[in-house]
């Protein structure tokens, strides 16, 4: 089974055109539209709480009271305005695992974006990519889009999606670029257009008028974070950050990865696909690889960086950490370092609650991007019409000691008392721009040299 790899949402900055403005629709055809957004409603309402077992008793039946509230307002609203409402229904779940995506789909819903990437630093959200002629906004903080105060925005936004604070961090600069979500929330009252205000370095504010682009190709959002990440063959601007990136940022394009640093006789780890590679060896081969090379080196000291892992099949590396347990190279008291984030989430988190419990690790960095015990695993449906994916939730993964037996049987059980890091570690726009790594410098001073 599969844990959701739920950040793939993110996309491209460049090779759009930019999309008309649209006429308001003939009667006939709004009869239509109407038609369809309740035949959409009517499939989500008798086949998500069939699929997902997340939503509690009184979750469910606010989700069923919300759409038909909502099934009853159709006239009234047009289709960014029920994406957000639907969006806001499944969120009722309380379970990260199980949203409204923002895919693009064939029918046009969420097929624009906004060029402007942006990611929240303990100090604020500053703009690490964009499009040529949106240059200026590099490195600035975002401030305010047409004039709602970006603190507000987020409040907005965070009920359209479940989950804690880290994964909210992790997930809102997805939704901030969403022309449809911000006009359906009424932010912005122009779907092609939003006017952004930025703030520089030197503390001046400006205003940015920002066009919507049509949505090219996918990724995951923590590559964005590299400039050494450049998925299209048109390059997309990413903010000037040292030449010599700090570890964490060089290999985006890989599932996994290591190198020794033999001057520390550390190794470091880069775990951020829980799967098998598409165009590299097996994990099974990379580990293998790992654990071979760990035992013919002096290796002293080992990381393992999971900040970046937000899932994918958690039976992949499953054995390989739970065998760290006995392995005296790696398992070492003092000597084993995770790192976690906002990204570590489903599988990654897994893997992570696999090492608290069977090593001797100390954990660097942010809070993981979700609880202890948490739904996962199910699929995705697609609504007839509008076509909007909705991923749903059956597998209970009970981390904690806590019991619950209405959830039984557990598709992963393990027992640990938390997954707050031993030395938290936060990055400022400072760090990420001077091409710095806090969890690792927070790591190094602790290694016997």
């Amino acid at each position: 089974m599969r844990l959701g790899n739920a950040a793939r949402v993110s996309v491209v900055l460049l090779g759009w055109t930019t999309i008309p403005s649209l006429a308001s629709p003939p009667a006939s055809e709004d009869a239509s539209r109407l038609k369809a957004w309740k035949e959409d409603i009517q499939f989500l309402s008798s086949t998500l709480p069939r699929k997902d077992r997340s939503f509690s008793p009184s979750a469910r039946n606010e989700f069923s009271h919300e759409l038909a509230q909502l099934e009853g307002s159709l006239a009234r609203l047009d289709d960014d305005e029920i994406l957000v409402t639907l969006s806001k229904a499944v969120a009722l779940s309380g379970n990260a695992h199980t949203r409204l995506r923002l895919d693009p789909t064939p029918s046009g819903a969420f097929s624009t974006q906004f060029p402007i990437r942006a990611w929240f630093f303990q100090d604020g959200a500053y703009v690490i990519r964009t499009s040529p002629e949106y240059e200026k906004a590099l490195a600035c903080r975002v401030i305010a889009i047409d004039g709602h105060q970006l603190s507000q925005v987020r409040k907005d936004v965070a009920v359209l999606f479940s989950g804690n604070e880290p994964w909210t961090d992790y997930l809102i600069p997805v939704y901030l670029e969403s022309p449809g979500v911000l006009h359906g929330l009424g932010i912005i009252s122009d779907q092609n257009q939003a006017t952004f205000r930025f703030e520089d370095t030197a503390g001046h504010r400006f205003d940015l008028p920002v066009r919507a682009r049509v949505i090219q190709e996918t990724w995951e959002t923590w590559q964005e974070l590299s400039p050494a990440f450049q998925p299209s063959p048109q390059i997309s601007v990413t903010a000037s950050i040292p030449s010599q990136l700090p570890l964490y940022l060089r290999h985006p394009e890989k599932a996994y990865w290591f190198e020794f640093l033999p001057d520390r006789r550390l190794l470091y780890f880069q775990f951020n696909v829980s799967d098998n590679a598409e165009d590299g060896p097996s994990f099974q081969s990379f580990s293998d690889s790992l654990l071979a090379f760990a035992l013919a080196h002096q290796v002293e000291t080992t990381i393992v960086d999971l900040r970046q892992n937000s899932g994918g099949n958690l039976e992949v590396a499953r054995d390989f950490f739970r065998n760290l347990e006995n392995n005296e190279r790696i398992n070492r008291p003092g000597r084993l370092f995770v790192i976690t984030g906002r990204c570590t989430f489903s599988a990654g988190l897994y893997h992570a609650a696999q090492l608290k419990q069977f090593t001797h690790a100390i954990f660097v960095g942010e809070p993981v991007g979700d609880r202890l015990d948490y739904w996962a695993e199910g699929g995705r449906i697609a609504l007839p019409h509008s076509e909007a994916a909705i991923e749903y939730a059956d597998g209970f993964h009970r981390y904690s000691s806590k019991e619950y037996p209405e959830n039984r049987p557990y598709y992963a059980s393990l027992s640990i008392p938390s997954l707050e890091p031993d030395i938290p570690v936060k990055m400022t726009s400072k760090d990420y721009f001077s091409g710095r790594d806090p969890a690792l410098e927070a790591i190094l001073p602790r290694i016997p040299r």
